[in-house]
Parts: structure tokens; sequence; C-alpha cells
């Protein structure tokens, strides 16, 4: 373990200290962003196609290897397509802000906050009968990356069930929350169109800060 290891770890523990789902003063417009994206309507690919047989889980990125909206290479799962191709892929590998970023203003607001400490950004669609089954998104003392995460569209408690550490969570559509995945999570879906943001952060001191001071219980 070296000394980086437990500074990071020291970083991570104030942020996990708060809570397991902490409320953030940043938001994006939830009906503006839908409408904006429906540009995008073609360009959805299957999440997670290669390594599970169930889906009916959609994702387009917000930022890629080249830039490109197409290039959808990571939303097959990143530790597994790694396995799966024997490469070895780094978060930084797809920081590259695609269309998706350029035309929908308060994605790129929100993104543009933590660039260019920011690893792979994405937008989930869940459709009905679609599912995160239960996992943890990192391992060990502390993780390099952690996530944040916006709902929007049809996010609504009769529409899905999130459960966090074993409890069900509904999350305010359009507010940007800090979540700790390394607890187990799934999301199960009863509806179409189910909608969210996934922003994966390089867990510093400078990002440690803004979420300590942009907490809505500051």
């Amino acid at each position: 373990m070296t000394q980086d290891d437990l500074e990071r770890a020291a970083l991570w523990c104030s942020l996990v200290n708060m809570g397991a789902v902490v409320k953030t003063k940043w938001r994006l417009d939830p009906h503006a962003v839908e409408q904006q994206l429906s540009q995008f309507k073609d360009n959805w690919c299957p999440y997670n196609q290669k390594k599970d047989t169930v889906n009916n889980r959609w994702g387009l990125p917000i930022t890629s290897q080249t830039g490109e909206v197409m290039n959808n290479f990571h939303l097959n799962s990143f530790g597994y397509m790694q396995r799966y191709h024997d490469v070895k892929l780094s978060e930084e590998d797809f920081s590259t802000p695609t269309q998706v970023y350029h035309s929908v203003p308060d994605i790129k607001n929100l993104v543009d906050i933590f660039r260019p400490d920011i690893g792979r950004v994405h937008l989930l669609r869940v459709d009905k009968g679609g599912f995160f089954p239960p996992h943890r998104d990192f391992h060990g003392l502390a993780p390099t990356y952690f996530r944040l995460i916006a709902v929007f569209g049809r996010c609504s408690p009769e529409n899905y069930v999130q459960m966090i550490d074993g409890r069900p969570v509904y999350l305010e559509p359009g507010s940007l929350y800090f979540v700790n995945f390394q607890l187990d999570h799934s999301v199960f879906s009863f509806s179409d169109n189910l909608y969210s943001m996934i922003l994966t952060v390089k867990l510093n001191e400078r990002t440690q800060e803004l979420i300590m001071n942009n907490t809505m219980s500051e």
C-alpha cells in the first residue's frame, strides 16, 4: 500500500461518511435534456450486449475514445471488454467529448465542472423489463474514480425500483447525486424511457472539495 493509496482512501472516506447517496446543488433541466436528446434517437446502442443475454438497456456516449457518438466500445462493460479483448484501458482513454456533449447545454455544463478530471461519461436508458442485477462498481480500499448520477424521464417510484445497500432509493429527477457505488446496488424498470447520466470523476483533492462544498446539506 502506497502513500498515494492512503491519501486517496482519506479523500474517499470523507465522501462516503456523508452517506450512501448525497444530493448536490447541481442539476439539469429534465424536460429540456430529454427533448434535446431526441436528435440522437438512432444512436443508442445496447448496453452490455456481449455480456448479458437479457437486456433492454441502452447507452449513449457523452464522451468516448475518439469523440464519435457511435464509438461505443466502452458501453459493453468496461472491465468485461478489457478481459474480452485482452487489452489494457483506462478511464482517461474515454474522455473525449462527443456531439451529445456539444448539443445538450445542461449536460455540458455539468461535465465541465469536473473536466479535465473525468473518465467515461454516458447516458443510460432502461426500458420496460430492463435491469441491472445486484453488483458493486468498485473494490478495494478506495477507488481511483467515483461516479455521479442524475436521473430523468419516467424515473418516478411507480415506474422503477433502485436498490442501494439493500434499501430502495428514489432520486429527484434532474438533481446530480454522489452515490457510493462500492455498495451493492441494482435497478429494475417497469416502464420505458428511464434515463440516467453517469459521470465518472477522478478522485483527487479538487474533486473531493467540489463535492464537499456543493452538497445540499451545507
